[in-house]
């Protein structure tokens, strides 16, 4: 996982005399920020560059679920081996998840604010596509300083280029400070960027999802008197903005919107051209080199047997499919908790997205998932021990190498929101029920109150987004998460905000 970062964009050589003497190799050339943003080739290639940490094991590929899902009542340990210090809260600055999901937002951080320092000089690009790429390094600021502020709380803020070791001493910006430089940056991307679907990049209907979503964040966490939301003066406003840019993405344009079919969401062949996502990993099974290009989420959500088949319906009444490639063995890292399982309504089509019956290629029965398979002789039923999530299948795999990616914002989440924040309005119920209809759910009940509408809501989100990455932001905004937390013993000094990495308290202190 501790991988060495190649800095592709600059390299600066300082050498004394008695190196010279010993390097007699004449370089051939040497990219810099001077020579390197020539064409809209570079500038696109410098624009994916930012983009690409989003992708790596330590933040998205992995690490996002070990912070936010892990300590939630989603998982459960179960004693076995392979297990982060989340699944029980022991945790401490020195906690490597933390130290590398700090390092890999600000790489994408840094890599934003050179496209926006050096595109923004181009003139030999087209005036479109400046605006597009502009647009999108100030969406990919945004989006990470979200997750390190939903993560961390004060942290240090960058807002040019790093260009020597002093630069990279920055003061810690406070809670308040961050969040009006996360809206300022989504502000300027939905001004410069237009309504385009690209698989792995963000566009204006990315950025408006963004900021209804930072919005519903500050509205919610004053709302419930969240630690370190005390700042926030008006809440009804904060809900109120949140509504009107969430009310847009579902109202105002035609690339994106509910897909009927639930488990086409999570279709590996319609990660690209599906209307549910708006911003989704790029990671392919044709992808090479190491993990990140191609991913491995199946892996790590799946049974530890060397070919598992599931029903290729939610309803059961298909045919079957495998996990990933036939011969390829799962690691049964993330572990789905038997009693969240439970918490699903028996006919919610989204509790078929944890798998509870496994089949052998021929259709056949092969093990059914129960609780006492965790003491059963059977080494198949012994592997079957939690009801395992199959969001993250590719049986299209090449080998370990699976195009399963991280559904970063959906349509589902940004209806939710909406609801969240009109309240029980007929357009809030609309929504809420929109998602409900479609997991073959009835609607709410008429004439809840907004603060029980609102429950209701938030019940839904916890149902809708399990295993996306979502988890912990969403008790942290609600301040569930002392209340929420019953499978585990949360430690109260981090359950709102985790520790800074010590190495980088001691790279870049900490001053009042």
């Amino acid at each position: 996982m501790k991988k060495l970062i190649i800095a592709l964009l600059s390299f600066v050589c300082l050498v004394g005399t008695a190196c010279e003497d010993m390097l007699k190799e004449t370089p051939f050339g040497v990219y810099s920020n001077e020579n390197y943003y020539n064409t809209e080739n570079d500038a696109l290639h410098a624009l994916l560059y930012a983009y690409d940490p989003i992708n790596n094991i330590e933040y998205g590929a992995r690490f996002l679920f070990n912070l936010t899902d892990i300590p939630t009542n989603q998982y459960k340990s179960y004693n076995k081996g392979l297990e982060t210090s989340l699944y029980t809260w022991d945790v401490t600055p020195n906690t490597e998840e933390f130290l590398y999901f700090f390092k890999y937002a600000y790489l994408s951080i840094s890599r934003a604010n050179s496209v926006l320092e050096n595109v923004s000089k181009m003139t030999n690009i087209s005036g479109q596509l400046k605006q597009q790429f502009l647009g999108e390094a100030h969406f990919l600021r945004a989006f990470n300083y979200f997750m390190l502020v939903r993560t961390f709380g004060s942290v240090p803020l960058h807002e040019k280029v790093v260009e020597s070791v002093n630069q990279g001493q920055v003061r810690y910006a406070s809670i308040e400070e961050l969040y009006a430089f996360i809206i300022a940056d989504l502000e300027q991307a939905i001004a410069m960027m237009e309504v385009k679907k690209q698989q792995g990049r963000a566009d204006k209907v990315a950025a408006q999802s963004l900021l209804a979503k930072v919005y519903l964040t500050l509205a919610s966490s004053r709302m419930t008197g969240a630690p370190g939301y005390e700042w926030v003066q008006d809440y009804e406003n904060m809900y109120s903005k949140a509504a009107q840019l969430a009310g847009t993405v579902l109202n105002g344009q035609s690339v994106y919107g509910l897909d009927p079919d639930l488990a086409r969401v999570y279709d590996v062949r319609h990660q690209g051209d599906g209307i549910e996502h708006i911003f989704i990993t790029s990671m392919s099974r044709e992808g090479k080199g190491q993990e990140g290009n191609y991913s491995q989420l199946p892996q790590m959500f799946g049974l530890g047997l060397p070919t598992v088949y599931i029903s290729s319906s939610l309803q059961g009444d298909g045919g079957v499919q495998t996990i990933i490639q036939p011969g390829q063995t799962c690691w049964q890292y993330y572990r789905v908790d038997n009693d969240f399982y439970h918490r699903f309504d028996d006919d919610d089509l989204r509790k078929r997205l944890m798998v509870t019956t496994i089949y052998n290629a021929d259709g056949s029965l092969l093990a059914e998932w129960s609780e006492d398979n965790l003491s059963s002789t059977n080494p198949t039923l012994f592997a079957f021990y939690y009801p395992f999530c199959r969001k993250y299948a590719d049986p299209y795999s090449n080998g370990h190498r699976t195009s399963a990616n991280l559904y970063l914002i959906r349509f589902a989440e940004v209806a939710l929101a909406y609801a969240e924040a009109a309240g029980p309005t007929a357009e809030g119920y609309y929504w809420v029920n929109q998602v409900r209809n479609r997991a073959g759910l009835d609607d709410l009940p008429p004439g809840l109150s907004p603060a029980e509408f609102r429950e209701a809501v938030w019940n839904e989100l916890t149902f809708e987004l399990a295993f996306e990455g979502h988890g912990l932001f969403e008790l942290r905004r609600i301040n569930r998460v002392l209340e929420g937390i019953t499978n585990k013993t949360v430690k109260e000094e981090y359950a709102y905000f985790f520790p800074i990495p010590q190495r980088e308290i001691d790279l870049n202190p900490k001053t009042e």
